[in-house]
C-alpha cells in the first residue's frame, strides 16, 4: 500500500528534494432512573456509535462502548484533515487504536471517511504533478486508507456530503474543480472497491430530512451513481435533528433511501434541545420530543427490509462526548447522560427495535 500520495515510502518522500514540502463542562443530566438491556441485544441489527482514540482512555466509557455497541465509527481520526501530513505522508496512529480496540471487543468498524468537501489538505494543494497525477495521488490515498483497514472495516462512507445545502446541484470542491464534479465520486467508489472488494461503499449526507430539496437532489444523485456503474453499495442519512423537527420527516427520508434496494444506514444520529428553535418549550417538553423522534427514527428504520438495515449509529453514546457540547454545553443530544444512564429517548428508541 502507498504510504504517501506520491506511492513512495516516507523515507524515500523524506529524502527526496520534491517532496510535498476543547469542550466545555458537560450539564450534568437529571435522568430518571431507567432499566434497559444494551442496546446492541435488542437490535437485530448493528447498532454504531461514533469514537475518538481519546474515548477508548477513558475506563467507563470504554465499558459502555463495548457493553452497548457493536460498531464503531471514528468521528474524525479517519478524514483526510487528520491522516495526511502537509508533507503528503500519511499517519494512523489514532485509526489505529480504534481499530485495535474494535478486533480486541469483536466490534465491527465503519470508515468515514474518504472524500469530503470540507476537507483537503495541503499536500494535494500543492502537489507536484511532475511527479505524479492528481488522479493517481487521489487513488492513492484511498488506497492506502481502505487498504490499511482491508478485511476488517465492513464499509466505508466513500463520499460524503456532496450535495449542496440548499439542494440545488452538487457542492464545489478541490476534487470536484481537478476531477470533476460527477467523475471525483465515481472514482473514489472505484478505487474504494479495488481497496477493499468486500467492503460496503456509501454515499452520506445530512439534513435530508430538514430539506426536501435536498434529498430529492440526494436521490437522483444515488440514481446517476447507479446508472454510471459507480460500485455503490448503500446510502446513509447522518440525522442530525433537532427537537423541533417535523414529525413524520425521518421516517419519509429513511423510507425513500429504502427505494433502490440499497442499504440504508442511519449514520450519525443525534437529537438536539439547544437547536431546536421552532419550539416554544420548556425542557421537559423538548425532552419528549426527543423521545418520539429517537422512536420515529427507530419505527422507520425497522420498516426497512431487514437486508436493508446496514446500522443504526448515534454520534456518540455518552451527552458528555457530543460535539453539540461544543456549541451549547446544556445540549443533551445522545442517548445516554453524561454519568452513561440511559434516558427516555433510549428507551423510546428500543421500545421500537426490540
Amino acid at each position: 500500500m502507498p504510504d504517501s500520495l506520491y506511492g513512495l515510502s516516507r523515507r524515500s518522500l523524506l529524502g527526496s528534494a520534491l517532496a510535498l514540502g476543547a469542550c466545555q463542562p458537560a450539564a450534568q443530566s437529571q435522568t430518571p432512573a431507567i432499566n434497559l438491556p444494551p442496546l446492541k441485544a435488542i437490535a437485530p441489527f448493528p447498532v454504531g456509535t461514533a469514537v475518538q482514540a481519546v474515548h477508548l482512555t477513558d475506563p467507563a466509557l470504554a465499558r459502555l462502548i463495548v457493553a452497548q455497541a457493536s460498531q464503531l465509527t471514528p468521528e474524525w481520526e479517519m478524514k483526510m484533515e487528520y491522516i495526511v501530513r502537509d508533507d503528503g505522508t500519511f499517519r494512523f496512529e489514532a485509526p489505529d487504536a480504534i481499530a485495535a480496540f474494535a478486533r480486541t471487543h469483536r466490534l465491527g468498524l465503519f470508515g468515514h471517511t474518504l472524500v469530503w468537501y470540507a476537507q483537503t489538505s495541503p499536500a494535494f494543494e500543492r502537489l507536484d504533478e511532475g511527479r505524479v497525477s492528481f488522479a493517481q495521488a487521489y487513488r492513492n490515498y484511498i488506497h492506502a486508507v481502505v487498504g490499511r483497514y482491508r478485511g476488517q472495516a465492513v464499509g466505508w462512507d466513500v463520499v460524503n456530503e456532496a450535495v449542496a445545502e440548499d439542494g440545488e446541484g452538487w457542492r464545489d470542491s478541490l476534487w470536484s474543480q481537478r476531477l470533476g464534479a460527477f467523475d471525483h465520486m465515481v472514482l473514489a467508489f472505484q478505487n474504494a472497491r479495488e481497496a477493499d472488494p468486500t467492503a460496503r461503499l456509501f454515499l452520506n449526507d445530512y439534513n435530508l430530512e430538514w430539506i426536501p430539496k435536498k434529498r430529492a437532489t440526494f436521490l437522483r444523485l444515488v440514481e446517476r451513481l447507479l446508472a454510471a456503474g459507480a460500485p455503490i453499495d448503500g446510502v446513509g442519512t447522518q440525522t442530525h435533528v433537532a427537537a423541533d423537527q417535523a414529525p413524520g420527516e425521518i421516517a419519509r427520508t429513511i423510507a425513500e433511501l429504502g427505494q433502490f434496494g440499497l442499504q440504508v444506514h442511519v449514520s450519525e444520529f443525534d437529537v438536539s434541545l439547544s437547536r431546536a428553535q421552532g419550539l416554544r418549550l420548556n425542557r421537559a417538553e423538548l425532552e419528549r420530543q426527543q423521545a418520539a423522534l429517537y422512536g420515529e427514527a427507530a419505527e422507520a428504520f425497522m420498516a426497512l427490509p431487514p437486508r436493508q438495515r446496514f446500522a443504526f449509529s448515534f454520534w456518540g453514546l455518552r451527552d458528555s462526548e457530543s460535539w453539540l457540547k461544543r456549541e451549547d454545553a446544556r445540549d443533551t443530544p445522545l442517548p445516554f447522560d453524561d454519568l452513561g444512564r440511559p434516558k427516555a429517548a433510549a428507551a423510546a428508541w428500543a421500545a421500537q427495535v426490540g
